[in-house]
């Protein structure tokens, strides 16, 4: 069964859900401070993954070139193509969340198979492969929008694998706006949902 940690560990401003997938990580991000600090939104969530590196100083300000190494959002069918932006999506879901407590729910999905020799995975496919896993086990399914953002440690001469995290902005998102809570996926029960849906898309697709 999952189990949430009682503290984010450092670095981190959510609890990670403990599962039983290798190279998967799941929490729900909230709007209290963690650690001391500012109150968190979706748009300083998103804009800390946005840029793992050189990070502007104002959040706010419009997000030009991320240092990330890719991203994308993805939108539910009959959403508004003015939420095509992650930064605007963010926004969004704060202007319109009056306060709520959860704030993202957010999946890392990790590919070591990109940096063994020679490479199992090239980055590329590694990408791709997270982008359909996402639009149909994630944003089809849960009719909720997704902004993934993938980063290349090493290309910051920093340990780690070659990694994609997938925030969801914590409500279902309709034509007219921002729903219910994403239920059962943004709760504890999220992360053996992400388990199972995510070990079964590596069978499918070949990569163990």
């Amino acid at each position: 069964m999952a189990k949430k940690m009682k503290v984010p560990p450092p670095g981190l401003d959510y609890l990670p859900v403990i599962g039983v997938t290798e190279n998967l990580s799941f929490g729900i991000i909230q709007a209290e401070p963690v650690n001391g600090g500012a109150q968190v939104t979706a748009e300083s969530a998103v804009f800390k993954r946005m840029y793992p590196v050189l990070r502007p100083e104002d959040s706010k300000a419009a997000w030009i070139n991320p240092t990330c190494f890719m991203h994308s959002v993805q939108l539910p069918p009959g959403a508004s193509d003015e939420l095509w932006s992650a930064q605007r999506l963010a926004r969004a879901y704060d202007e319109q969340g009056y306060q709520l407590r959860d704030v993202i729910v957010i999946v890392t999905l990790r590919f070591p198979e990109a940096e063994v020799i020679p490479p199992e995975l090239r980055l590329h496919e590694a990408w791709q492969t997270s982008q359909e896993f996402v639009r149909q086990r994630i944003v089809s399914e849960h009719r909720v929008a997704a902004i993934s953002v993938m980063h290349v440690p090493a290309r910051a001469a920093r340990p780690g694998s070659p990694h994609v995290h997938v925030m969801v902005p914590a409500r279902e998102l309709l034509p007219s706006g921002f729903g219910k809570f994403a239920r059962p996926l943004g709760t504890d029960e999220g992360r053996t949902i992400m388990d199972l849906e995510w070990a079964s898309w590596r069978r499918e697709n070949g990569l163990g």
